[in-house]
């Protein structure tokens, strides 16, 4: 059953592609700015591999944020540019499409991949910007599986960052697995939903090995179903579809996202971060979700307390689940901006 559904998805992912039109995307100039704008659609080559990014700021003397999105194989960039879209005001905000994933679907072989090698780009794609933008450090946000690459990045070249936006920071896979496995299960229960509870007793409980990758996507799914929604969700098709793309990187930011959940979501078995990572050299602000049922909040929370770091916050979001940036932009931009950038100013004059 597994096999078919993914089966039939390519098929449809394919011929959509086939259909597709090559045509011309761009994102728009910043209106209205009295600094050294930038607003770039590009590919760069990036560890010998073609990869795409959207850069966006008033001022490129602003510093480098570099935003790295959940998934694994997901992007973000319709999301961010429309959510976020007024730290452009402060950083320049550079949107990159993972190895894999919409303009850089070449550069993953999806047989091959492994997390470290999604840790070796992020960081090598870090050294880039840095020197590229003449600055000394970027900052570095990862949402969700994005934190995941981005705390190990972090961890590996603290030389690199001024700071670490950790958003709904995944900490250890086969616990939240686990709970996410049992809130589902019970709530699907609670709901009469008779069909769910019977897959979920034919896939069992976590973890799922690259063979049985399908089970993680049916899992999440239905962790976004059942968790607690006090806020909208930003519209799956508005993610696949931004300003910025053409209609075949709309159709490979969705081959990106069923091969990476599937593929190299199983490797994350063994991660615990309170384990591997119990110090980080750089500042970290955590944004959580109060009802984040994927990441789940209570193991970031208990990851804070523990975490050794020069500097760290954590920020309730209350009115938030997983996609938090999503769910109150503006709160989210004003701690940006009041917390982060401040103190980042507040070290590099002190």
């Amino acid at each position: 059953m597994k096999h078919t559904r993914r089966a039939g998805l390519a098929t449809v992912a394919a011929g959509l592609l086939a259909l597709a039109a090559t045509g011309c995307a761009g994102t728009p100039p910043i209106e209205g700015s009295h600094g050294d704008a930038i607003a770039s659609r590009e590919r760069v080559t990036v560890n010998g591999r073609t990869q795409g990014l959207v850069i966006r700021g008033e001022d490129r003397d602003n510093p480098v944020l570099l935003w790295l999105a959940g998934g694994p194989g997901g992007s973000e960039l319709g999301w961010t540019t429309s959510y976020l879209g007024a730290l452009e005001a402060d950083v320049v905000f550079v949107n990159w499409d993972q190895p894999g994933v919409g303009m850089s679907w070449r550069a993953a072989d999806w047989d091959r991949v492994t997390v470290e090698d999604f840790v070796t780009d992020t960081i090598a794609m870090s050294e880039y910007l840095r020197d590229r933008f003449g600055t000394d450090r970027i900052m570095l946000a990862g949402h969700s599986w994005g934190s995941i690459i981005g705390l190990k990045a972090v961890a590996q070249r603290p030389d690199l960052y001024s700071a670490y936006l950790a958003v709904a920071q995944q900490v250890n896979v086969q616990e939240n697995d686990l709970h996410g496995y049992h809130m589902v299960l019970e709530e699907a229960s609670r709901r009469g939903d008779e069909r769910v509870v019977e897959r979920l007793a034919e896939m069992g409980p976590p973890p799922y090995d690259r063979e049985d990758g399908g089970h993680y996507v049916y899992l999440f799914q239905k962790v976004h179903v059942y968790s607690p929604h006090p806020s909208p969700e930003p519209s799956f098709t508005s993610m696949l579809f931004p300003r910025e793309y053409t209609l075949r990187d709309s159709v490979n930011a969705l081959r990106g996202l069923i091969n990476g959940v599937s593929t190299v979501y199983p490797q994350l078995v063994d991660l615990d971060f309170a384990r591997s990572v119990p110090r980080v050299e750089v500042p970290v602000f955590f944004f959580t979700g109060r009802y984040d049922e994927t990441c789940v909040q209570d193991i970031a929370w208990r990851y804070y307390q523990q975490l050794d770091a020069p500097h760290k916050e954590f920020l309730w979001f209350e009115r938030s689940g997983h996609n938090l940036p999503y769910h109150e932009p503006d709160r989210f931009v004003r701690e940006v901006r009041t917390r982060v950038l401040t103190h980042i100013s507040d070290r590099r004059n002190s």
